[in-house]
C-alpha cells in the first residue's frame, strides 16, 4: 500500500527515524539546555570523536550532494571542485580552531568585537545573519528537490516538513539538540549514502564496464566547464571565505579543549571524501538517465527508478536526506540566533537583560530563521549559482579575520577600507561587468573576476589602511592576543587580568558582572607570550610557537598532507580503475 508514492514499510522506517530525532532533540536536548552556552555552543564540553561526527554531519548538508552530482553529471570528475574547493581551506580551519575555541564567546561577531570594536562586529553580524538564513533556504531547496523526486509529494510540502520537525527541536535545545541529533544523522548519512544506495545505482548504470567505456575526459580534474582558472578562483575564495562563515566558530566552540576543536578540520576532511562519492553518483546518474534537463533533480529521479519498494530502502534514503538537511539547518538556525539575538539584540539593542530573556528570544529567532529560509526557496532556483554568489561574497569578509589574528598592525581603518573596496568591486562585477543584466553566477567566465577582484582589493586596501590609519588601542590589542594565547583550562590567567568573557561568566568561573582590566597584569601576560613569537618578541606578526600545545603544528602539517593526499589518491585510483587498465 502506497501513500504519496511511499510504501507503508517505508513510512514505518520514517516514523522510527522521526521518533528518534524528536526524542533526542526535544527531550534530551531540552533537558540539557539550561543556559545561553548550552543553546549556542552545546555547553562546550565535547571530546574529539563527538566533535568530528558533529562537524561532519553539520557540514554535510545535502546541498553539496545536489550541486556536485549535478555538475559531475555533465562535467565528470571535474565537477568535484564545486565542493572540493574547500579542501585546501581545511588546513585553515585547523589553524583557526585554536583561536576560535580560546575566544570563549558564542558567536563570530563577538570575535570581531574583540579585535575591531562594536561597529565592525555589528556590520559583520548583520551580513552574516542574512547569509545564514539564505543558506538555510539553499539547503531546504536542495533536499526538497531530492525528496519530491523520490516521492509524489510537492517540493514545498517536502520543504515545510523539514521546517516543522527542525523547528520543534531547535526551539527546545538549540545547538545542544543539533549536536545530539547530528551524531545519529551523521552516522545515518555515512551508512545509507555510502553503502546502502550505491549498489542499486551501480547495477542500474552498468557497473565497472560502463564506467570504463566513458571517454577519458570524464576522469580529468579539469574540463571545458571547469577550467583551471575557475578551479583556482573557487579555491582562492574558499581559503579566505571559509573561515568567515558565521557557523564555523560555534562548530569549533562545542569542543571541550583545543585538541578536540581541531577535529573540526578532520570533520571537514571527511566531508571532502564524501564529495568524491557524490561525484561518482553524478557520473552514474548520467549513465542511468542521460537526458535530464535539470541534473540537480537527478537524485530524486534516479532513486525513484532504481530503488526497490516495500523493503524499507526507500524509507532509509528519504530519512537520510532528511537527516542531511536537518543536521545542517538546525546549526545554521542556531547560528542565525547568535548573530541577531546574542549579538545585535543583547549587545546593542537591549543590553543588561536577564539570561532567560535572551534565551527565550534566541529560541524564537532560531525558528524564524528556518521559516524565512523556507520562504526564500520560492525565489532561489539554481543551487550551483547560489554557491558561487555566496562563496565569492564571503571571501573578502574573511580578510579582516586573517589580518586581525596574524598582524598586530591591522586596524579599523584598514578593515573599513578593505570591506568598502571589496563590497563596491563585488557589486560592480555583479551588476555591470557581466553584461546583459546577468549576474556572474550565470557566466562561468566571470567567476574568476568575482573571486580574485574583490578579495584582492580587500587585501590591498586593508594593508594600506592599516599602515596609514591610527593603530588600535594598546590595551585592546593586548587583551585580544592574551585571550588567543591562553589555553582552555587556564582561565584563571584571564580572570587575574580582569578579562570577562561569556564562557567565564556563564560557568561561574568569575562573579564579576563588568570587566575591569588590570593593565599591568595584562601587559605582563602579553610580554610573556611574546617571547614565543616565531619572528621575535617585538614583531608585529603574532604567529607564535605554543609551548602548551606541541602537537599543534605537527597536526597542521599532517592534515595539510592528508588533503593533498586525497587529491593524489583520487587522481591515481580513477586512472587505475577507469583509464589505464
Amino acid at each position: 500500500m502506497d501513500l504519496f508514492g511511499i510504501h507503508i514499510v517505508d513510512w514505518l522506517i520514517l516514523g522510527i527515524y522521526f521518533g528518534a530525532v524528536l526524542y533526542l532533540g526535544i527531550f534530551l536536548g531540552g533537558k540539557h539546555t539550561k543556559s545561553l552556552k548550552d543553546f549556542f555552543v552545546a555547553g562546550s564540553k565535547w571530546g574529539a570523536f563527538v566533535s568530528f561526527i558533529f562537524v561532519f554531519s553539520a557540514a554535510l548538508a545535502g546541498n553539496e550532494a545536489v550541486v556536485v552530482s549535478g555538475k559531475a553529471y555533465h562535467l565528470g570528475l571535474s565537477g568535484v571542485w564545486y565542493w572540493w574547493n574547500f579542501l585546501l581551506a581545511t588546513p585553515v580551519y585547523y589553524l583557526f580552531s585554536t583561536y576560535y575555541r580560546r575566544a570563549r564567546v558564542y558567536n563570530a561577531a563577538e570575535f570581531f568585537e574583540m579585535r575591531y570594536g562594536k561597529n565592525a562586529a555589528a556590520f559583520y553580524a548583520l551580513l552574516a545573519g542574512i547569509v545564514t538564513i539564505l543558506f538555510i533556504g539553499m539547503i531546504l531547496l536542495a533536499i526538497g528537490k531530492i525528496l519530491s523526486g523520490v516521492t509524489e509529494l510537492p517540493l514545498q510540502a517536502c520543504i515545510w516538513a523539514i521546517v516543522v520537525v527542525v523547528s520543534a527541536y531547535v526551539f527546545t535545545g538549540g545547538m545542544m539538540s543539533s549536536l545530539l541529533t547530528g551524531i545519529l544523522q551523521g552516522i545515518m548519512c555515512i551508512v545509507v549514502l555510502g553503502f546502502v544506495v550505491l549498489p542499486f545505482v551501480w547495477h542500474e548504470a552498468g557497473g565497472l564496464s560502463a564506467l570504463r567505456s566513458l571517454p577519458d575526459e570524464t576522469w580529468h580534474f579539469t574540463s571545458s566547464g571547469m577550467p583551471i582558472l575557475t578551479i583556482l578562483a573557487l579555491n582562492f575564495s574558499a581559503i579566505f571565505g571559509g573561515i568567515a562563515g558565521p557557523w564555523m566558530l560555534p562548530w569549533i566552540a562545542i569542543s571541550k579543549d583545543e585538541y578536540s576543536a581541531t577535529h573540526c578540520a578532520w570533520g571537514h576532511l571527511g566531508k571532502r571524501i564524501a564529495t568524491v562519492l557524490f561525484t561518482f553518483y553524478g557520473i552514474l546518474f548520467a549513465l542511468c538517465l542521460p537526458d535530464l534537463a535539470d541534473p540537480e533533480q537527478a537524485w530524486g529521479a534516479v532513486m525513484r527508478n532504481v530503488l526497490p519498494a516495500g523493503i524499507g530502502v526507500v524509507g532509509l534514503v528519504i530519512a537520510s536526506f532528511f537527516a542531511a538537511a536537518m543536521s545542517s539547518v538546525d546549526t545554521y538556525a542556531t547560528t542565525s540566533a547568535s548573530m541577531f539575538v546574542d549579538y545585535l539584540y543583547r549587545k546593542i539593542i537591549s543590553p543588561q537583560r536577564s539570561a532567560s530573556h535572551y534565551l527565550l528570544r534566541a529560541r524564537y529567532w532560531a525558528v524564524c530563521s528556518i521559516v524565512l529560509g523556507a520562504v526564500f526557496t520560492l525565489f532561489i532556483n539554481t543551487i550551483a549559482d547560489y554557491v558561487k554568489i555566496w562563496l565569492t561574497f564571503m571571501s573578502f569578509l574573511g580578510v579582516p579575520i586573517f589580518f586581525g589574528v596574524l598582524w598586530r598592525r591591522a586596524n579599523r581603518t584598514g578593515l573599513w577600507w578593505g570591506l568598502l573596496a571589496g563590497c563596491l568591486s563585488y557589486l560592480l562585477i555583479f551588476f555591470v561587468l557581466t553584461g546583459e543584466g546577468r549576474c556572474f553566477a550565470d557566466r562561468d567566465e566571470a567567476l574568476p573576476w568575482a573571486a580574485f577582484g574583490p578579495t584582492g582589493l580587500a587585501i590591498a586596501f586593508m594593508t594600506l589602511g592599516s599602515i596609514v590609519g591610527k593603530p588600535e588601542p594598546l590595551l585592546l590589542l593586548q587583551r585580544f592576543y592574551v585571550i588567543m594565547n591562553t589555553p582552555v583550562g587556564q582561565e584563571q590567567r584571564l580572570i587575574d587580568a580582569g578579562i570577562l568573557l561569556p564562557a567565564l561568566r556563564d560557568t561561574s568561573m568569575t562573579h564579576a558582572r563588568t570587566e575591569e582590566i588590570r593593565a599591568k597584569t595584562l601587559e605582563d601576560h602579553y610580554s610573556h607570550d611574546a617571547r614565543h613569537k616565531i619572528f621575535g618578541a617585538d614583531s608585529s606578526i603574532e604567529l607564535r610557537r605554543d609551548p602548551s600545545a606541541p602537537w599543534y603544528f605537527r597536526g597542521l602539517i599532517f592534515i595539510t598532507l592528508a588533503c593533498l593526499g586525497l587529491i593524489v589518491a583520487t587522481w591515481l585510483l580513477t586512472r587505475l580503475l577507469f583509464v589505464w587498465f
